[in-house]
């Protein structure tokens, strides 16, 4: 998972070079500022994860360019012997509360994140899950609401679409307060109350809004929280995984910020790729399908046998 750029060896995602290029900030992203290595990463994701921006010399035949996903996520697009490059990392194609879409980069070799590019992972129109999840919030504003959203990109995202669609300041812990913070100092508007203030104290005391990890929005803790506050109390969850995975929640929301299959394939197709390589989560049933249909596809890492893959892969023909 690396590239040569005049002389320089970068890798993509991981550790494995003395200098590597860090999508986003996200902990499955981050492993190169875990080992202290030299670092190519937009100013974004440096205050994320509260480090030093590092002074590197970028080659000229290297760029970045928003990919979308969360604040400060970058796509890499190199020049590769006449040959133009692209690595996406995790990235999205629709517009957003807090950040801006990713361009669609011309290419000759794309590798692509295809944590969502199988067939069976086409989420619904963003439009309709923004308007289920605006009138799940306001059919039930006399309870207290639990949004279960991951703390850094997610529970941001989220809060914003409360405060523009719904007109309420959510509560949230301390840790999703302090990414709160780095947001703001990039000039995103974030209304939210946190917890352990005066001011949330008294917000508790009647019906509210909180956004917690999603591992602590669950009914057992639902109905302890409706016995202490003697109050009928809803649950949801907003992640892409709702298209296809159960929780224990009243409400699943399909809130990804992430591409889905449909858009993963126009981003292939409109780059003109003449190879594409899946990288992270499903990269080889990814891969394999991708060849199906004539994409000459194929994983980052090849560990299976495609006899293996036929079973995993759901087909929409």
């Amino acid at each position: 998972n690396k590239i040569l750029v005049e002389g320089l060896e970068i890798s993509l995602d991981d550790a494995s070079s003395e200098l590597c290029f860090v999508s986003h900030a996200h902990s499955d992203h981050i492993s190169a500022f875990k080992q202290n290595k030299k670092i190519i990463a937009s100013e974004e994701t440096f205050e994320l994860l509260e480090r030093k921006m590092q002074l590197i010399n970028l080659p000229k035949k290297l760029a970045l360019y928003p990919a979308g996903h969360m604040l400060g996520a970058r796509q890499l697009m190199a020049n590769l012997d006449g040959e133009r490059f692209v690595y996406t990392g995790d990235f999205s194609l629709h517009g957003s509360y807090t950040y801006p879409p990713a361009p669609i980069l011309e290419c000759d070799t794309l590798m692509i994140d295809s944590t969502y590019a199988l067939p069976n992972l086409c989420f619904p129109k963003r439009q309709y899950v923004l308007e289920r999840m605006r009138k799940f919030v306001l059919q039930n504003e006399n309870s207290i609401i639990l949004f279960g959203a991951y703390t850094k990109g997610k529970a941001q995202e989220l809060i914003s679409f409360l405060n523009t669609e719904c007109k309420i300041a959510p509560v949230i812990p301390q840790n999703t307060a302090k990414i709160c913070e780095k947001y703001k100092k990039f000039g995103i508007k974030l209304d939210y109350i946190e917890i352990g203030t005066p001011e949330a104290e008294e917000q508790m005391n009647s019906s509210f809004v909180a956004i917690l990890p999603p591992n602590k929005v669950n009914f057992e803790f639902a109905s302890k929280l409706s016995w202490a506050h003697n109050r009928e109390v809803k649950t949801a969850i907003a992640t892409g995984w709702a298209k296809i995975s159960r929780f224990p929640v009243d409400a699943a929301f399909a809130f990804s910020d992430h591409a889905d299959f449909k858009d993963t394939l126009n981003y292939i197709y409109e780059s003109g790729a003449k190879k594409v390589i899946c990288a992270n989560a499903n990269q080889e049933a990814a891969a394999f399908y991708l060849r199906k249909v004539g994409i000459n596809a194929s994983a980052k890492t090849s560990k299976r046998q495609e006899k293996d893959l036929k079973q995993q892969v759901l087909f929409d023909f």
